[in-house]
């Protein structure tokens, strides 16, 4: 069986993933952003959740590129498992680094007040920006695709610990 991951490296891991449940939770229950709404308890709690994870994934990004733990590279693993699983991992990272601040800019374009659980940030991008409004429709469809890679990414660690048997689940669940 391959390192496990650290204790930072899982808390992380099972910190963002909880905030992603939340997170997919109040976006499917918030009201639709349009031209004339106005940010509400939802639509800002989405926020802080954005900017949480955002924030999180930095020193979980750090914690990867400093102490590397290498995917399993058995024999009992095939190559396309392993460049899946390499592509999935580096994928995640994009997807949570870039996309929080998509969503940021979209809402600096329509005036709203971004803010870290009553902290204020600065707007992103001016006011009326219709790059910033492409911004949001990206971070909508990638946040979508996210939901895919993330049931991939649970069924490969199920696939690990009931089918193959192999321990990799355990690297991540201690």
């Amino acid at each position: 069986m391959s390192l496990p991951y650290s204790r930072l490296q899982r808390l992380l891991h099972w910190l963002i993933a909880a905030l992603l449940l939340c997170q997919f939770l109040v976006s499917w229950f918030m009201p639709h952003i349009g031209r004339k709404t106005v940010p509400g308890l939802l639509i800002n709690l989405h926020f802080s959740l954005g900017l949480l994870i955002l924030l999180l994934m930095v020193p979980r990004l750090r914690l990867r590129l400093r102490h590397p733990v290498p995917l399993d590279a058995s024999d009992a693993v095939s190559g396309w498992e392993t460049r899946l699983a390499l592509g999935t991992h580096r994928l995640f990272y994009l997807v949570l680094l870039v996309v929080p601040l998509f969503g940021w800019a979209a809402a600096s374009t329509r005036g709203f007040d971004v803010t870290l659980f009553g902290l204020p940030m600065p707007a992103l991008s001016p006011q009326g920006s219709s790059l910033a409004h492409l911004a949001g429709d990206v971070h909508v469809w990638i946040m979508w695709g996210l939901i895919g890679v993330v049931a991939l990414h649970a069924g490969a660690a199920l696939y690990h610990r009931v089918v193959r048997q192999d321990g990799v689940l355990a690297r991540m669940t201690g």
